[in-house]
């Protein structure tokens, strides 16, 4: 697999390329967005709805879908079997999914995952808002999880995409592009509008049409 050093998105997978292509142009697919609490994960599920994903209705603001959000195993199961029901692509965002994705892979559909990579003391000093937790506390926290996550795609058989952060909010077009050609979306129409969510700490209300493309189109196919 050709990689860009540049680029803000590099896909990577220990599948063989030609697999990897293969799942890629499977109608199915499931896209999982994580990384770690306060690492650029709300950025990049916005930067994924708008790229056409479906990634769950009524959403709170960061964008998690309560029913992978700290639930038992056998409740997100079901939630599985319900969204696969529905929908032939669609997705969630959890920056801790990984907690529980090794018990879930198997049952997921044609996974993608997408991990967003932050720089740790960013990250590890936003945690510090809430005055619980010392710098080196907060820093040590980011690094396991993040190790978690890096595990979990060495052994995982599936597509992953990582994402930096830094790079993402610095050419927000060329991350929407990254993301659309991973998940099989498209790039969004506005890119104004693209580019003022990506912006730091200028997230919009969440926006019920978005994230609907790809769904609609499959719809407009079963017609």
């Amino acid at each position: 697999m050709k990689i860009d050093i540049r680029a803000p998105g590099v896909p990577y997978s220990p599948l063989p390329d030609f697999k990897v292509e293969e799942l890629r142009n499977q109608p199915e697919r499931t896209i999982v967005v994580l990384g770690v609490p306060r690492g650029g994960t709300t950025m990049m599920a916005g930067v994924t709805q708008r790229c056409g994903i479906w990634l769950g209705s009524g959403l709170p603001g960061n964008l998690e879908d309560p029913d992978f959000v700290k639930k038992p195993m056998d409740h997100m199961l079901e939630a599985v079997k319900k969204r696969n029901a529905e929908r032939k692509v669609w997705g969630w965002k959890y920056p801790a999914a990984v907690r529980y994705l090794p018990e879930l892979h198997d049952e997921l559909r044609n996974p993608h995952y997408i991990i967003v990579l932050r720089d740790p003391l960013a990250s590890g000093l936003r945690e510090l808002r809430g005055g619980d937790k010392s710098l080196l506390q907060a820093l040590m926290n980011k690094h396991r999880l993040q190790l978690q996550n890096l595990q979990f795609a060495k052994s995982a058989r599936a597509p992953f995409l990582f994402v930096s952060y830094e790079r993402a909010i610095a050419h927000p077009v060329k991350c929407a592009e990254a993301v659309a050609r991973f998940t099989g979306g498209q790039v969004p129409e506005d890119l104004d509008e693209l580019v003022e969510f990506m912006k730091p700490e200028s997230y919009k209300p969440v926006n019920e049409e978005i994230g609907q493309n790809v769904a609609q189109d499959e719809a407009d196919d079963s017609n």
